[in-house]
This record gives C-alpha cells, structure tokens and sequence, in this order.
C-alpha cells in the first residue's frame, strides 16, 4: 500500500470516528445552527424593549429656581415635538418602531454586553431627540449635586432670568447629566432636543423683527453625500465582526477532534497500540492531521452560513446597512476561504502538537486555553478599525487575515497583499506541522511526565544526525523570519547612510550566520554536511558563473515586464528611493560589499544550507528546492519580486542539491547581487552598459538580444547541474570499484 492510501485509509477511518462523536456534533452543527438565530434575533428583540422602555419612562428634571421651572414647562408643552397626555402611547410606539428600524451601528468593543447596553442607549437617545419624553420638574439648592445623587435625572442651570420673547440677549444654559447612567443620558438628550428648538425658533423671530433672511447666518451649507455602495456597506459592516468569528470557528471547531485524537486515544488505552503498528508515525499524524484541518473548516463554514441565513432571512440586513439594500460581496468569499486554509491548518498543527502532552480529556481542555488566547489576541488586534495591513502586521499570524479579510470585504483586492499573507500563513503552517509531527509518536510525550518531556529539550538527549531534521529548520526558518522582519524595519527607522549598512550586516551574520550555526551545535548535528561545505568540482563553478552574469539581466526583464499589470505602489517605490537616496554618496565597492557579498553569504548559508539540507532529510528534491524558493521569495517581503526572487532561489538550490556543495551557489549569488548593484550606478557599470545600445538602453534595461543571450547562459548552467549528478555518481562507483581492486604486491 503506498503512503498516499494509508494516509486516506487514516483520515477517512478518523473522520467517521470522529463525526459519530456526539461532542463535535454539537459543537459544529447544533451550535452554530441555534447560537446565530438567538444571539442576534434575541439581541435585537431586547434592544427594541429597551428602546421602548427606555422613550416611555418619564424622568425627573432639576432647576435652580421658580422662574427657570415655569419657563421650562412652558417651553416644553409647547414644544412641536412634545408628548402631551393624549399622544403618550402613540410617540412611544413610534419611536420604538422608529428605532427598530433604525441602523444598528456595530461597535467596536468585542462584548456582547458593552455591545447591547450602547447600541440601545444610541438609538434611544436619537429617538427622545426627536419626541421628548416626559419631565417631572423640580427646584433645588443645587442642580449638580441632585444629579449626582440620582435625586434628579438631568439638571438645567441658567446664569441669568430665562430668555425673554423680546430680548436681544444670551442666556447661557447648562445640562447637567450622569454618564454612567443611561436614563440619565437619555434625559438629558431630550432636554437638549426641547433647547435646541426653541433656539431655533427664538432666532427665526428676532431675524424676523429685523428683516433679515435666515440664510445670512449661514454663508455655506454643508451636505454630506455617501459614495459607498450597498455592498461595500454590508462589506463594512461585516468587515468588523466576521474575520474574528471565522478565526474563532475555525479555531473552536478543531479542539475536540484534537483532543479525542491525542488525549482521548491515550485514554482509551490505544495510543501505544497505534505506535507500534506497521504504519510509519509520519502517515498516522498526516490522517490525523487532515481529520483536524477539515472539522476546523467545516466548522467555521456552517457557522458563516447559519449567520448569513439569520442576517438575510432574518431582515436583519436591512438593519445593519441603514435599510439599504443587503448585497454580499460574493467576490471575496473564494478568497476568504482560500486564507482560512493555512490558518486552519496551522491551528490544527498547534492543537494537536499541544494535546499530544495531555494524558486525559480534561488535561488537555486546560493545555487549550492559553493557547486559545494566544491565538485570539492577534485576531482581536486585527478587527481594529485603525488596524491597517502594513508593517508588522504583514506578517503577524492570524492578525493579518483578519486585516485582509476585512480588506477583502470592502472589495479591495490587493493581489500583492494577499499573496505575502498567504506565503507567511502557510510558512508558519508548515512550521506547525513539522513539529507536530515530531512531537507525536516520541515516548516522551507518550509517557508524558515532567522527567520524560525535558528530554525533548535537554542536549544530551539529542542522537548525532548528519543533518538537521524538517521541524527544526522550519522552526528556524519562521523565528528568522519574524525577526528579521522586525529587526530590518527598526533600522531602517533609526539608521542611514553607513550605519545603516553596518547594522543590516550585522543582524545578517547574527540570524542567518551565527543563529543556524548555534543551532548545529546545540542538537548535536553535523555542520559539514548541513551547509555543504564540500569543495565544488569544476563543473559547479562554470554552472555558477553562468548563473551569476546571466540571471541579473533575466531579472530586470522580468520585472520590466511584470510592471505593466502587476506595478509597485508609487507612494511605495517614492517612499524606498527617499529612504535609499544616499545609496549614490557611497562608492560602488562599499555597496558591493554590504548589499552584495554580505547577504549572498549569509543567505546561502542559512537557506540553501541549514534550511534546505533539513528539509531534504523527509521531503524529496522538487518539493525542498519549492519550499526554499518560495520562502526565500517570501523573505524580501515585496510581492512584485516574488517570482523573480522564488526563481532566482530555485537555481542557486538546484546547484546546491546537484553538486552538493554550498559554495558554487555563494558564487552565483554574489556575481548575480554585484552585478545588480553596479549595473544601475552612473559611476559603475551604467556608462558601459550604455554603450552597448545593441542590449541595453540608457537606463540599463536590458533589450531582446540581451535578454536571449542571457536565458541561453543561465539554460547552460540548467543543463551542467541536471547532467552532474549522473557524472558524480559515476565518479563514485569508478573510486570504490578502484578501492576494492586488490593492490599488487611487492616481492
């Protein structure tokens, strides 16, 4: 049986387990089916009876004198909007339906509590507003202090006699109110509505005595006019609340298959029994994993549609959007749900790497929570509205597919963004993954005791291996590139001109040179044979050097041509020559030496090296040669060079894996940087490249025949490393047939 059936005999065996398991079928269909009707349906119905209650209650108004009470129970009966006795009933239910009507706007606060209490507090406030509700008027000594008591609900503080029909003066008023009480609140917004009325009205009459039009006093009027569609509504609204539900879901989904599938096979009695089955451990946590991945998707799946059915077939889209009409963005779904496949994955790699620790059910229900909160706050920083897909959060897990999903949502569809969030999601996906594998299947965490785990960590415990295994260089590989991403933009901030190239070394030799070297050392593994430090054969340096004078000018090509539907932002490219323009005021040989040699070296070493090398001992050539490329692709953090990068990465890997040594790489990436650099400087190779009209133009972007000529070179190079390996096999067998020929010997 190839490893491809036993791994769908595994995962679909586990998935019918797991489906008649009553637990996860509550948990991914019951709930999301009863929890969205209620929560929203019945949040909704309580805000109405709040808003109800809340516009028919009458509340209690303090003065400070006889005068301003009498002059305030005038103004209100007389008020256009006032409720007198015979229309109390019908203002009320007006209102209540006119606020549940009203647009529900959604709050930022994540609780649900804070969420309800607001959003009943704002729509009745607009409501009294508009019909004031009734007022019991008192006199007392002091009107602040009554309100701070609760003796009154609002007060009113007039410096001066009320203001007369006739006169010519202000009279300033202050409102008094109570913020941490809603009634209060609510009282003191219908009293502001009564004042703000009778303003107006004085102001039209004293306009009137004078003749004068009521627009002299207003030179400009301002009108407001939303441009955004219904969709990009929805968009808006749904933007705030849906990319932190489907990380949840996704999330709160895959726990119970985790758990039954570690802890619960261990408390069952058959964890042991699966380790000594003639199946490798490999394939069992690949089944095991897919069974994870898919009730996490499934899950977050029936609970977006069991949302999207309560909004639409609820009306309660028409409340969310202000009554426009409710148009989904269909377009970002696809998307939407291609991100939450790394997400799921990766989270499923994190619960099964954490429940493999736990020796009971209940054990690993406490391993879960502080991994659940680490796996949420991210998100929740990702829902902020002054959240933005830029800078760290590029690359911060979870935070930036709730950034994107929210773009997504709006209808902007940033191909650059998307693709960078993808390939670091599925980069720490892929990190997950390989340490769960590693984690599972070992006997310390299948005994699972304090003395047995710390052999997992402790050095000499670790066994001898030529090269490092694929967990630990995928673990390297994301802790580099996190830091790196860090490190790189805080320079950049601080630092110009040498200083900065003296850092950006620095951090260089720290992370890619001397952290993977650490790590060698430390797990006892051989650093000859992990960063292929094997002397080349001649073959490998003219492979490299046809490497180095040939893809510079494929790369310019490229990115010349991938300008016209794929350009850089220009706010971007203006940005990254403003922060570079002293680039010009140091010679050539300086910036050879820190933008060329310096990363080619430290590059190679840690990618092509200590993180291929790993690779190579689970995964075959095609798909550790991808994984580098892509990651190297990904390391530079800008999509447009992406491909250009990835491709570039996959040569200099192919040289490394067909020659088997790291060097001839080194070169070729040195070559391919050196000349990058100096092609562009006015006072390097720029003139001479002019010169050359017949390849290059004055810019130095290269012409057609330059372009062929290259892809013909670097096509040399392909053929010299795909026909090495045969060569060097042979060159081996022919050394051990010579070493086992027996040697004459001298009489």
């Amino acid at each position: 049986m190839s490893r491809f059936s036993r791994i769908n005999t595994i995962w679909r065996k586990e998935l019918v387990d797991t489906l008649r398991d009553r637990r996860t079928l509550v948990a991914m269909v019951l709930v999301p089916m009863v929890l969205y009707p209620m929560l929203i349906l019945g949040s909704l119905q309580a805000l109405e009876v709040q808003v109800s209650y809340l516009v028919a209650d009458k509340y209690t108004l303090a003065v400070s004198s006889d005068d301003a009470a009498r002059w305030l129970r005038r103004v209100i009966d007389s008020d256009p909007a006032r409720r007198i006795e015979d229309r109390q009933g019908a203002a009320a239910e007006e209102i209540a339906e006119r606020a549940a009507d009203a647009p529900v706007t959604p709050p930022d606060s994540t609780d649900a509590g804070a969420s309800l209490h607001r959003g009943g507090a704002d729509t009745a406030k607009q409501g009294v507003r508009e019909h004031p509700p009734a007022y019991e008027i008192i006199v007392v000594d002091d009107v602040s202090r009554a309100v701070f008591d609760g003796q009154a609900q609002v007060g009113v503080a007039m410096e001066g006699p009320p203001p007369a029909p006739d006169s010519m003066l202000s009279t300033p008023v202050t409102i008094y109110y109570d913020e941490s009480d809603i009634r209060s609140e609510i009282a003191a917004s219908g009293i502001e509505g009564v004042l703000t009325r009778v303003n107006e009205r004085m102001l039209l009459a004293r306009l009137s005595r004078k003749q004068i039009a009521p627009e002299y006093l207003h030179p400009i009027v301002v009108r407001q006019h939303n441009v955004a569609d219904a969709q990009r509504m929805t968009g808006s609204v749904l933007g705030q609340v849906l990319p932190l539900i489907l990380i949840v879901m996704t999330f709160t989904g895959a726990i119970y298959p985790a758990i039954d599938l570690t802890a619960g096979e261990r408390e069952r009695g058959t964890l042991e029994t699966l380790m000594v089955a003639p199946v490798p451990t490999v394939d069992l946590i690949a089944g095991k994993f897919v069974v994870v991945t898919l009730v996490g998707l499934l899950s977050a799946l029936l609970n977006l549609l069991s949302m999207g059915g309560t909004i639409y077939l609820g009306g309660v889209g028409s409340i969310l959007t202000g009554g426009a009409a409710l148009q989904l963005p269909l377009g970002a779904l696809p998307w939407i749900f291609l991100l939450l496949v790394p997400l799921a994955v990766m989270f499923a790699a994190m619960l099964l790497a954490v429940c493999s620790f736990a020796r009971s059910f209940k054990e690993a229900q406490n391993y879960i929570v502080p991994v659940m909160m680490a796996a949420l706050i991210p998100g929740v920083v990702g829902i902020l509205p002054g959240t933005r897909l830029e800078g760290p959060v590029l690359i911060m897990p979870v935070a930036n597919i709730a950034v994107l999903t929210r773009e997504l949502l709006l209808g902007k569809t940033d191909v650059a963004a998307i693709l960078i969030v993808a390939l670091t999601t599925s980069l720490y996906a892929g990190a997950a993954v390989a340490i769960a594998a590693r984690l599972f299947g070992q006997e310390a965490v299948l005994f699972a005791d304090s003395g047995s785990i710390k052999t997992i960590f402790l050095r000499r415990f670790f066994k001898p291996r030529p090269t490092p295994s694929a967990a630990s260089a995928l673990l390297v590989l994301c802790v580099v590139f996190s830091l790196n991403f860090f490190l790189q933009n805080a320079i950049g901030q601080s630092f110009t001109g040498l200083p900065y190239l003296n850092m950006v070394a620095l951090v260089l030799a720290l992370l890619l040179g001397l952290g993977p070297f650490l790590a060698v050392k430390y797990m006892r593994v051989d650093a000859v044979e992990t960063f292929r430090l094997r002397p080349p054969p001649l073959s490998a340096l003219v492979a490299a050097i046809c490497f180095g004078c040939s893809t510079w000018v494929l790369a310019a090509w490229w990115l010349e041509f991938q300008s016209q539907w794929f350009p850089m932002d220009p706010r971007m490219m203006a940005e990254l020559e403003r922060r570079m323009a002293w680039l010009g005021d140091i010679s050539p040989w300086t910036a050879v030496f820190y933008l060329a040699i310096v990363p080619a070296l430290c590059e190679e070493l840690f990618f092509r090296g200590y993180v291929l090398s790993g690779l190579r001992s689970t995964l075959g050539k095609g798909a550790s040669i991808l994984i580098v490329s892509l990651a190297f692709g990904a390391y530079h953090y800008m999509a447009q060079r992406l491909v250009v990068t990835a491709a570039i990465g996959a040569l200099l890997a192919l040289l490394v894996v067909q020659y088997r040594s790291i060097w001839p790489a080194m070169i070729a990436h040195a070559m391919h940087n050196c000349l990058s650099q100096l092609a562009g400087r006015e006072d390097a190779l720029r003139p001479l490249l002019r010169s050359w009209s017949s390849f290059f133009e004055s810019d130095a972007t290269p012409l057609p025949p330059a372009v062929v000529l290259a892809a013909v070179v670097a096509g040399l190079g392909v053929v010299l490393c795909l026909t090495a390996r045969s060569s060097l096999r042979n060159q081996r067998v022919s050394e051990v047939h010579s070493a086992a020929q027996p040697q004459p010997t001298s009489r």
